[in-house]
């Protein structure tokens, strides 16, 4: 791995990882040489099976090269994983004016944790603005 390598982190709850979150990633691939995936647990988002969820995370994006989908790490902030791993760059996506909102919320937080992280927000292409991970959850669990 050279040093002048450009390398991004790429987390989410991915519960479920779906197409709009593929596209990112497609996306973040084309700007960085490396993006490392990190599935976390969002305390506000229902429980799921973090190792089920990267092992179809791993099927889905095998093939991607210079992409590195990472084992569950507890109790550590995703600002801290970033700053452990020598990782400068956070991948983001916003779909609205209130995710936009969040995100920047969020990197001020992430700043603070660390300070060299900078937060790169990623818009979707119009096709994939409506998917939500929380909304395909929901669906899922009432079997619709």
């Amino acid at each position: 791995m050279n040093k002048d390598n450009k390398k991004a982190l790429y987390a989410g709850s991915f519960n479920p990882f779906h197409n709009g979150h593929y596209q990112i990633l497609l996306k973040a691939l084309n700007l960085f040489d490396e993006v490392y995936l990190l599935v976390a647990q969002n305390p506000n988002k229902p429980k799921n099976d973090i190792i089920e969820n990267i092992n179809l995370i791993k099927e889905k994006t095998k093939g991607l090269k210079n992409l590195y989908v990472l084992e569950p790490y507890e109790n550590i902030l995703t600002a801290e994983v970033a700053q452990k791993l020598k990782i400068t760059y956070l991948i983001r996506s916003a779909r609205n004016n209130l995710d936009f909102q969040y995100e920047l919320e969020l990197a001020s937080l992430n700043k603070g944790f660390n300070p060299t992280l900078e937060t790169i927000i990623i818009i979707p292409d119009e096709e994939y603005v409506k998917y939500s991970s929380s909304q395909l959850q929901k669906i899922k669990e009432q079997n619709v």
